[in-house]
């Protein structure tokens, strides 16, 4: 059973997710469906933090299987739309 939608669990979750995803080269599938693309080269700092990053999109996808195929774009919308602007801190 997954996160409701509307709660405050979904905007812990789903604000981490996009927060994780900021300035990274993973963030252009949807939901559940990013991956690490062999050909692209990272510092050491930022390839941990995009298999970070892809580990927990997949499980976001599991967590809260009602956004799951939607893209950051859309979910960022989707968050500031029913939480504000503002990403919950660490």
């Amino acid at each position: 059973m997954g996160i409701e939608s509307g709660t405050e669990e979904e905007r812990l979750v789903l604000g981490k997710w996009i927060k994780m995803g900021q300035k990274l080269i993973v963030g252009t599938s949807s939901l559940g469906e990013s991956y690490l693309d062999p050909n692209v080269k990272r510092e050491e700092d930022i390839e941990e933090k995009s298999i970070e990053y892809v580990a927990y999109d997949h499980q976001v996808a599991k967590e809260l299987p009602h956004l799951k195929g939607r893209f950051r774009w859309d979910l960022e919308k989707y968050y500031r739309d029913r939480y504000g602007p503002y990403l919950p801190k660490d």
